[in-house]
């Protein structure tokens, strides 16, 4: 099951989430308020410029960071690189859903270059954010520190490299097959294995 999947009748504990939203538009963050109220986040932290998030996560560290990305100033995907590139270990590591009016692929692949741990296109449905709080809170992707580069590693899907290409991480498979140590199985053998077999109780 994905990670972004609800079971009918699961439960999600937000109360004790401390989640911190950065939007210069009002009624956006009134709407995001009103929303996190409906996941059970009654009192999350709104900042209303990058500077001012800055100040705010400079003395307490969130669980999870919402940012605007059309940020006055200083932008949402700028700001998500100040905190990727911050120095302090607990501020780089926050997770950040970005926020974004206009989901071009120039947009997607802005908001993956910049560290952000994944992108919601603006207006937020409920149930998609939910899944993407969800998703975040299961995060399994490691946190990547390279001289151009930190965030959660880029590679959602744990595909390996492209056809033809070397692998750059230890844990990508070999390329090279090699030669098989066992016989080939014959086709009676393949069908067995797709045979229901009775359980001996």
């Amino acid at each position: 099951m994905s990670p972004t999947s609800l079971k009918p009748g699961e439960r999600v504990n937000l109360t004790q989430a401390d989640i911190l939203l950065v939007d210069a538009n009002p009624d956006s963050l009134r709407i995001l308020v009103e929303m996190l109220a409906g996941f059970g986040v009654h009192e999350p932290h709104c900042c209303s410029s990058a500077a001012e998030a800055l100040a705010f996560l400079s003395t307490r560290i969130a669980h999870l960071v919402l940012i605007d990305s059309a940020l006055p100033e200083m932008d949402g995907y700028e700001l998500v690189k100040r905190l990727r590139w911050s120095g302090s270990p607990e501020l780089s590591q926050v997770p950040v859903i970005l926020l974004c009016g206009h989901t071009r692929s120039s947009d997607i692949d802005r908001a993956r270059d910049c560290g952000a741990n994944f992108v919601v296109r603006k207006p937020a449905v409920p149930l998609v954010l939910l899944q993407r709080i969800m998703w975040v809170s299961k995060e399994t992707r490691p946190f990547v520190e390279a001289p151009n580069y930190r965030g959660p590693c880029r590679r959602v899907r744990a595909l390996g490299p492209p056809v033809g290409m070397k692998g750059r991480r230890k844990d990508d498979l070999s390329l090279d097959i090699g030669d098989a140590f066992t016989p080939n199985l014959d086709q009676s053998e393949i069908d067995n294995l797709f045979q229901p077999k009775r359980a001996a109780l």
